[in-house]
């Protein structure tokens, strides 16, 4: 496959210390893409932009609106440019809505929605500019969303949303947008993580390789093909892109998935760590309980 998309272009990634962020920035390299890797772990970013050439590491928050803005001033005054930015930063969690506290949906929404929404205010112009593409991460659980997961699943189904809304409002600007929704995801060296314990009470330890889980790079494979045809829609496994076309179908199938009997379980369970005051959720910001 060529790639004219990529080759010399401009990409930001934001979230790119770990996971599919991480992936995603590697094949963009890959192909010829020049990286800012924008994130928190800076550590982590600076020692990726040492064995990458034409890359930089750039520490930015997608709560923090100037650390964002920050992020491409020093794109442009490094490279002169922005082509490509993947907005990937993201959390995840669990628990019922009825324990969840409001600090933690709010938090959840507050990054992966409200967080994807700054980010793709602030490169508007940029991307303007170059006639670029904005590809955003949210998941398959934007359109099947399962119990024990309001917060998240509220978060991605608003940014789809969301990019719907913002996709008609910059193409007569020449500014192409697209989202991702990868199913589960192994994780790959230090990366790889089990299934948070309410999660595996429904789905089993899918994120450890069990079941259909695909790895982290070649979610990022086939992202990146994705970018470099500048696609609208885009969901890793390939094979589950039907999901995303019969969504009242998939939540219907969602919901004979779980018996009540392990709903039960599961509620029980968040209302336990919640007596333990602990949290399951994958904010590396936040001193609370992770998976």
């Amino acid at each position: 496959m060529k790639h004219k998309q990529i080759r010399q272009r401009v990409a930001l990634v934001t979230g790119p210390a770990r996971n599919i962020g991480k992936h995603i920035a590697l094949e963009l390299h890959k192909r010829g893409a020049k990286l800012v890797l924008a994130g928190l772990e800076f550590d982590k970013l600076e020692a990726m932009a040492k064995d990458l050439p034409n890359t930089i590491a750039v520490e930015m928050n997608v709560c923090d609106s100037a650390s964002i803005q920050h992020a491409f001033d020093k794109a442009i005054d490094v490279f002169g440019r922005v082509d490509i930015v993947v907005s990937n930063a993201g959390i995840m969690g669990s628990g019922a809505l009825e324990t969840a506290s409001e600090s933690a949906f709010q938090r959840m929404l507050d990054i992966n929605l409200v967080g994807a929404y700054r980010v793709a205010q602030i490169a508007t112009p940029y991307l303007a500019q170059t006639r670029g593409y904005l590809l955003a991460v949210a998941s398959t659980a934007a359109v099947g969303r399962s119990p024990l997961q309001s917060h998240y699943c509220a978060s991605k189904a608003g940014l789809y949303a969301m990019l719907d809304c913002y996709r008609q409002e910059v193409k007569f600007r020449g500014i192409e947008v697209g989202i991702l929704c990868p199913n589960f995801v192994k994780g790959e060296g230090d990366d790889n993580r089990d299934t948070d314990e309410l999660m595996q009470l429904l789905w089993g330890n899918v994120n450890s390789g069990d079941g259909d889980a695909i790895s982290a790079s070649k979610v990022a494979q086939i992202a990146v093909d994705g970018i470099n045809q500048r696609q609208r829609e885009i969901v890793a496994p390939r094979k589950m892109a039907w999901l995303l076309k019969f969504p009242w179908i998939v939540q219907r199938l969602f919901e004979r998935q779980f018996t009540d009997e392990n709903i039960e379980k599961a509620v029980a369970k968040s209302h336990d760590l919640k007596r333990q005051n602990k949290e399951l959720n994958t904010d590396i910001s936040l001193d609370t309980e992770r998976p």
